[in-house]
């Protein structure tokens, strides 16, 4: 026992440090500054070594197998998008490719292990990350506001214009602070950050303007510059997936008993789950030449316009061909253009070319698993109601926007510029909020068990009256 206190001391007096440098790191990534992307891997990497103490302390046996288990799909994800195929056709570099592995192992283990320091607080921590990422927004709106005006995209819409020979269309581009200098960007890739940015906007059903009239004020500022940036340009297909964030934060805070409409909810879910399922099956057999899928699919007008010709499943269909011939089950060399080339709009196919068939499967598991995860963390952790809105709006919101309006050539002028999601900073704070937010398929965190919170209180007192009595003796 006597050395479970000293460890217990041990940690209890370098948590703020700790607390500091998450908080700092996590702002960082958020702001994206010099867009050095593989430096904040490598911090985040170099920081959840620090906290491994904190983990073991707070975590059980049963948990350490339960994260295990969980985190076996994100390993997958982790090595098939750090190296395979396209990456080292791509050339991204072997310091690069690594800091994607140890970058998404360890934002995810930042995220599971702060929540055991007994000092940390996650509103701290949003608050960062979003007063870092608004204040990227917000120079980037201003400058566009400058050069275009206000919506430009509505107002200029078909209007083009010449640039070294190649002809660009004015409502598709905005500026955009990358590194140390503006350039022209895609409003999708922009409207990204101001979708994570409007969530903080749920916070505030439940924030009231006057018992804290300073918190509200900043977290209305937060999410309305992130509303106001795609407002502004506008992108209406961002603001139309908006709206299910809204409309589900709207649900979480007012709907009572959400417990017995939780189950109508769940049954709800499984079934479109289960369409859903059945719908990538059909595509994946498609693809695969699996000749009585194919023919039916072609018989039939409907099915065809719906699995082949639509502007959706024409590039999903261009990436998922390949993935099943020898060369793509590791992701895609650079000679498979059509694939490379093709904008699915959709992450869960991108990893398609990154990763090939394995990391397709690894993130599909991955998604479920998360989606577990959160159902048991909006039920049963002891976060306030302003805490688990925005992190599950967040996360939606991101999961929308990387599933429909994901643009893997975002550079107008660089259209030969590859930008993963997988190594994108966004991804980054996804991974440290689903981290933070996991919870055990059964039974709750040892960190919330009421023993373990009186003994590290204890513990703590302890420390700091015997540094008293020291002092004391010393005077």
């Amino acid at each position: 026992m006597d050395l479970k206190k000293r460890l217990y001391a041990l940690v209890d007096k370098y948590d703020a440090l700790i607390i500091f440098l998450v908080i700092e790191c996590l702002a960082l990534t958020a702001f994206s500054l010099a867009d050095a992307n593989i430096i904040f891997r490598y911090l985040g990497f170099l920081i959840s070594l620090v906290l491994i103490p904190f983990a073991l302390m707070f975590t059980s046996k049963r948990e350490w197998l339960s994260l295990g288990l969980f985190s076996i799909p994100l390993v997958i994800i982790a090595f098939l998008t750090g190296f395979s195929t396209f990456t080292l056709s791509m050339g991204f570099g072997s310091l690069d490719n690594l800091s994607v592995v140890l970058g998404t192992l360890a934002f995810f283990f930042l995220g599971f292990a702060v929540r055991r320091v007994r000092k940390f607080k996650i509103d701290i921590a949003l608050l960062a990350i979003g007063a870092a990422m608004a204040l990227l927004v917000f120079l980037g709106l201003i400058y566009s506001l400058y050069q275009y005006g206000p919506f430009h995209a509505s107002l200029y819409e078909g209007l083009v214009y010449y640039y070294d020979g190649r002809l660009f269309v004015v409502s598709e581009e905005t500026k955009w602070l990358l590194g140390f200098s503006f350039v022209e960007i895609s409003i999708n890739y922009v409207s990204l950050f101001g979708a994570m940015l409007s969530t903080a906007l749920t916070a505030l059903l439940y924030i009231s303007p006057k018992t804290e009239p300073r918190k509200f004020a900043i977290v209305a500022v937060i999410g309305l510059i992130g509303l106001l940036s795609i407002v502004l340009i506008p992108n209406i297909e961002a603001l139309i997936l908006l709206i299910p964030v809204f409309l589900f934060a709207l649900g979480y805070r007012f709907i009572r008993y959400r417990e017995k409409v939780g189950i109508v909810v769940q049954y709800a879910f499984f079934a479109l789950l289960g369409i859903a399922g059945i719908a990538l099956l059909v595509v994946i057999l498609n693809n695969a030449g699996v000749s009585f899928i194919r023919n039916a699919l072609a018989g039939n007008a409907f099915l065809n316009r719906l699995f082949n010709t639509n502007r959706i499943m024409s590039p999903v269909n261009a990436v998922l061909a390949p993935m099943f011939t020898a060369g793509g089950f590791f992701g895609f060399p650079i000679t498979y253009i059509e694939g490379l080339v093709a904008n699915t709009g959709a992450f869960e196919f991108e990893i398609v070319k990154e990763g090939g068939l394995l990391a397709f499967l690894a993130i599909i598991a991955f998604l479920l698993l998360v989606i577990f995860s959160l159902a048991r963390y909006s039920a049963k952790s002891p976060d306030k109601g302003h805490i688990k809105i925005v992190i599950l709006s967040l996360l939606i919101a991101v999961f929308l926007n990387g599933s429909f309006l994901w643009d893997t050539f975002p550079l107008i002028y660089q259209n030969d510029y590859y930008f993963s999601f997988f190594r994108s900073a966004p991804y980054l704070i996804v991974l440290f909020l689903i981290g933070y937010a996991y919870y055990p398929l059964s039974g709750k965190p040892l960190v919330e068990e009421p023993e373990e919170i009186v003994l590290a209180s204890e513990t703590a007192s302890t420390d700091h009256l015997a540094n008293s009595d020291e002092e004391e003796i010393k005077l």
